[in-house]
């Protein structure tokens, strides 16, 4: 799994959900949000991963889904932070907006001492 996947965020309005036993239709992948459909491709990549992990239900899937998701953004997280390291010395977890990050970054780039 080297990318995000899809979930049928709108097609879980209820627990019992998590008990069906198979992928939903494509239809259920729509996001009212953006007003998107699935494309095939996403589906079938959820398709291929409910095949690959023997996925026996959409609770399973779900579970998968967000686990894989938080991995990816920590994966991400942890680069952009090393990056920050070590181009700037200062490490983003310790500021709380990404215009604090560059602020910081322009006082180092620059000299600045306050």
């Amino acid at each position: 799994m080297a990318r995000k996947g899809c979930y049928p965020y709108d097609y879980f309005n209820s627990f019992a959900k998590f008990d069906e036993t198979c992928l939903p239709p494509t239809s259920a992948f729509c996001n009212s949000l953006r007003n998107e459909k699935v494309s095939d491709d996403d589906y079938e990549y959820a398709q291929s991963i409910w095949d690959i992990f023997s996925l026996q239900t959409l609770g399973d899937y779900h579970n998968l889904y967000m686990t894989s998701d938080v991995l990816l953004l920590a994966d991400v997280l942890e680069n952009f932070r090393t990056l920050c390291l070590n181009f700037y010395k200062i490490d983003p977890c310790h500021l709380y907006t990404a215009p604090g990050l560059a602020w910081q970054a322009c006082l180092r780039m620059t000299g600045v001492n306050f």
